[in-house]
């Protein structure tokens, strides 16, 4: 036997389902829940199987150079080579190469001189020169 009692939400005195609800409202609030992922559709997803084949493909053949040590440069004529082999996936690579020399921030960022100074007090104008 079901507890029967009121529902919190409707009020009507039924059988509950959980937290104080009748079955109806509580399967109403269940639905309601299941609206919020109907955007994503499972069925179709983003990368398919397909793409997956290819992200192993690529990312077989750059594990390889790098355990070969290939050169920078001969990676990248490679990857121009093969370039239209991932084009489906291209969507999701990188579309760009990283720069190696990008600073990573102000501090690697240094003036001409660098000059250091037991008095604090001393102003920029008052350092004195090189010469």
């Amino acid at each position: 036997m079901r507890k029967t009692d009121g529902c919190t939400n409707c009020g009507e005195i039924r059988g509950l389902a959980a937290h104080g609800l009748c079955f109806t409202c509580y399967r109403r609030l269940e639905r309601a829940g299941d609206r919020q992922f109907a955007g994503v559709d499972r069925h179709t997803p983003a990368i398919r199987r397909e793409h997956k084949k290819l992200f192993r493909g690529f990312t077989g053949v750059m594990v390889g150079l790098s355990d070969l040590g290939v050169s920078k440069d001969d990676v990248l004529k490679i990857r121009r080579t093969i370039e239209p082999y991932p084009s489906p996936i291209a969507k999701f690579l990188a579309v760009t190469p990283v720069q190696d020399e990008v600073r990573v921030n102000s501090e690697h960022e240094f003036p001409e001189r660098f000059v250091v100074h037991s008095d604090l007090s001393m102003s920029p104008e008052r350092v004195p020169s090189e010469e």
